[in-house]
């Protein structure tokens, strides 16, 4: 007892012993009085070192500024100081850190970007489709999967919030929603700039400048002008001659704000955003395939068996694809590629938010548009065949898309600092999507396919949340959400090769073998099945289909009304400590399936009635704890769920299609978040995510039409649902030569993800870690810094998508992550500049 009382002497010295403030990558500040034991823990290691109180992130996930630890939602937030540090460069990143989130790509930088949060995601690629964890910007839902590839800079925070948040965000946040929050202008002038270079001939440049026009009474004007450049070579070494190298890239941003401040009582911010990526992609790595004997499920081709040749109209060969091509060389970084592809986006934007508060009344209004085009091409067989020809590819697919938005929110809300807080409001969502996609296979004398479509989207919804604190520990929460929605489809799909093969023949040895309805099959040397009759929509044999409310009536139009909520009770057990429990309920909107499709069974099972899916809903239960622990000096937040998931939207990829269909889905798991400061010169951070993700009853290949058998349906792991993600960060700094020092070390673990329904072998990747690496020094008064770094230190090799063409040509797409990458920086402030 004696030794304690002299250890608690000493430490209570200590901890009131004045230091200078210091914020490092998880920002804190000094615990000043108390006996924090991570003091004492400092003083037996290396003696006297000051406690750090971790610092408060402030978050807007009920539409107002809370702290992190008071919302009783699991959520993941990220200062703009952690963005620095981690090197955040766009939109993605954010996975690498946040437990049981995790994303999937169609190839590389700017192409369609999909996020799965707690196994809730579409890995469909087609730009009529939204998302299931909604992305906003600066309160302003976007709803383009084409458009969210975007750079991040001038950040102001990010927050990561899981689970359904139909209330409060509504349509298409049946996962949860990523809020990206960039800087608003101020009344003190501050700038930056930040530049770096690495590897690849890498150029990353970002700076901003913001502050006061005019402060006057009663007024102030401000402004702040952001801006970001990204561009390197590519990263995939392309074999083939006179090609390009793959995944380079040359992204430009920009935005442009200007806040006016009438009043103390209300604000108007004017926000206009640009941006432009130009992307080298489509560097699919090759995978040569075979199917099973039961034709279930793609398995990789030995190198010693000529399955193809053998057995279908190809070419074959030992190792082979359909076309006698293979990729053995084991890097994937490198291959054979004929064709140049790219993908090109172009997303401008605007927002006019007003604040206003009138007495204990705070009215918002949210107004926005944008536009985002995007042009994408690639080399879908992987292989050099046509080089030199002047030919686009064996199989040339391209897309081509122009999405318009434009969102209308209103919201009034009491203040919030009463016992009693109620919010409600009206959200109006106009969406249209025209898209021109092509696919031209005539140099294996097969199709030339011209799909045209155009989406229309109306949506509007009436919302409100009640917040009432029974006494200072215990709050009731509940939130309710009504949608109305028409989505309407005029989709034609005609093939125009010239080659009849709608009536029944190919050069490249189809036939009329099959029985009517069987799906075509190489492996036994037969493409087409008999064709479909004629009908209003299939007017002619060389139709695909043709969708429309003349061809097909009511099918052509979705009318949907959708109810959505949730139930909270948080007990606050003291200052430090929340518990909280949670029944949530989220919809996402019915659509239309919109790639190559048709209704002849040649391409995909697709009748007319399967063209349209039905909306996905979403039963949530959550318990979940947030704590401030060891003085101050650790945050720990945690949480366990259990989703009822009806009627879920999921994928699966047929010949040369894009399926969407409903069925049910089971998950459970949860999250462990815990920070760490335990003195001036250490910041830990770990997280932990869980996750058992079920898909029920899931057809296999060989299904007929719909309804299938029970024979036909089995159960599946979910796709991007690792049953285990680990992230993890350590850094240390110190003070030396007038400045700050510091090192960093942080990276992620996924466990198995299986990127098809089918959880084809193929499909399947087993593992993988990420370390990364960051060195800096920054002066004594924090106007400069200069670091460097190193990206995925030990060069893991990991897929980030698949597709399967094992049953149509012999092979597997496969999307693979970065390979290692160094760099050093540069970043000066100026006035106020962070």
């Amino acid at each position: 007892m004696k030794n304690r009382c002299l250890l608690e002497t000493i430490c209570s010295a200590v901890v009131r012993t004045p230091r200078p403030a210091h914020r490092g990558a998880v920002g804190r500040h000094h615990r000043s009085a108390g006996f924090p034991i991570a003091a004492c823990v400092g003083v037996l290691f290396g003696g006297p070192v000051l406690a750090q109180e971790i610092e408060e992130i402030v978050v807007s996930a009920q539409k107002r500024e809370q702290s992190l630890q008071e919302v009783g939602i699991s959520v993941t937030a990220y200062t703009d100081t952690q963005v620095r540090e981690l090197g955040f460069v766009n939109t993605v990143d954010v996975v690498a850190m946040t437990p049981n989130l995790s994303y999937t790509i169609p190839n590389a930088e700017s192409s369609q970007i999909n996020f799965f949060l707690r196994g809730v995601g579409l890995n469909d690629f087609a730009d009529a489709q939204e998302n299931p964890v909604a992305v906003y910007v600066d309160e302003v839902y976007k709803p383009a999967m084409g458009g969210l590839h975007l750079q991040m800079f001038d950040m102001e925070r990010i927050e990561v919030l899981r689970g359904p948040q139909g209330t409060l965000f509504g349509r298409n946040s049946t996962g949860g929603v990523i809020h990206y929050l960039t800087k608003r202008p101020s009344q003190d002038f501050d700038a930056y700039i930040d530049a770096s270079f690495g590897e690849f001939e890498h150029v990353k440049v970002e700076a901003a400048i913001g502050g006061p026009f005019i402060i006057s009474n009663p007024y102030t004007i401000m402004g702040r002008l952001s801006l970001a450049i990204n561009q390197h070579d590519g990263w995939t070494d392309n074999r083939t001659a006179g090609i390009q190298d793959y995944n380079g890239a040359d992204s430009v941003a920009g935005r442009a704000q200007l806040l006016f401040a009438p009043s103390d009582s209300g604000s108007v911010l004017l926000n206009v955003q640009y941006s432009e990526n130009d992307a080298e992609v489509g560097a699919w790595q090759h995978e040569s395939t075979m199917p099973s004997a039961d034709g279930n499920t793609s398995l990789p081709l030995p190198a010693n068996v000529d399955f193809w040749g053998a057995a279908g109209p190809g070419f074959g060969g030992l190792g082979a694809d359909l076309f006698g091509y293979q990729d053995r060389d084991g890097d994937p970084w490198s291959g054979d590629y004929d064709r140049n592809g790219s993908v090109k986006v172009k997303h401008t934007g605007g927002a006019l938010n007003i604040d206003w508060k009138f007495g204990n009344l705070l009215f918002t209004s949210i107004t926005a548009f944008s536009n985002v085009g995007r042009l994408q091409e690639e080399d879908t067989e992987m292989n050099p065949a046509l080089a030199g020809t002047g030919l686009p590819g064996l199989i040339a697919p391209t897309f081509q898309a122009e999405t318009d938005t434009i969102t209308q929110e209103l919201r009034l809300a009491s203040d919030s600092d009463q016992r009693f807080r109620w919010l409600g409001g009206f959200f109006y969502f106009d969406n249209d999507v025209i898209a021109h996609y092509d696919l031209d296979t005539t140099p294996i004398d097969f199709v030339l396919l011209d799909a045209d479509y155009t989406q229309e989207t109306n949506s509007w919804a009436l919302f409100g949340q009640l917040e009432y604190d029974f006494s200072d520990s215990w709050t009731l929460i509940a939130g309710l959400r009504y949608t109305d929605e028409e989505k309407t489809m005029h989709f034609v799909n005609i093939d125009r090769s010239s080659i009849p093969l709608y009536g029944g023949a190919s050069a490249i040895g189809f036939c009329s073998t099959l029985p009517p309805g069987a799906l075509p099959n190489p492996a036994i040397g037969c493409f087409n099945p008999a064709p479909t009759p004629l009908s209003s929509s299939r007017p002619t044999v060389d139709h695909g289909v043709l969708f429309t409310e003349s061809s097909v009536g009511s099918l052509a139009v979705l009318d949907t009304d959708m109810w959505t909520g949730k139930l909270e009770l948080d007990w606050k057990v003291n200052d430090d400590l929340l518990l909280y429990g949670s029944y949530s309920r989220g919809q996402k909107s019915p659509g239309f399936n919109s790639g190559f499709i048709d209704v002849t069974l040649v391409f995909a099972n697709n009748p007319v009635a399967t063209i349209p899916f039905d909306e996905e809903t979403l039963n949530a239960f959550e318990v979940g704890v947030k704590s401030t622990i060891v003085g101050g000096t650790t945050r720990l937040n945690a949480s366990i769920f259990y989703y009822d998931y009806e009627d879920f939207q999921t994928f699966r990829f047929e010949f040369l299609n894009q399926i969407i269909f409903n069925t049910d889905a089971e998950v459970y798991g949860g999250e462990i978040e815990i920070t760490n400061s335990p003195n001036e010169h250490w910041d830990l951070q770990l997280g932990l995510g869980y996750l058992d993700a079920t898909a029920k009853d899931i057809p296999t290949l060989t299904a007929g039409t719909p309804p299938f058998s029970p024979s036909e349906l089995r159960d599946r792991d979910m796709v991007g649902a690792p049953e285990l993600s680990l992230n993890a960060l350590v850094r240390y700094n110190w003070q030396a030569l007038g400045g700050t020092w510091a090192v960093q070390a942080w990276g992620n673990y996924a466990e198995q993800i299986w990127y098809d329904i089918q959880n084809h072998p193929i499909s399947e990747e087993d593992g993988y870690s990420v370390v990364n690496f960051r060195g800096s020094y920054t002066s004594g008064d924090g106007s400069w810094q200069i670091y460097s770094y190193v990206n995925n230190a030990f060069e893991e090799e990991y897929k980030t998508y698949t597709f399967d063409f094992t049953g149509t040509f012999g092979f597997n797409q496969q999307a693979v992550g970065l390979p290692r990458w160094w760099g050093a920086g540069f970043r000066y402030n100026w006035g106020g500049g962070n």
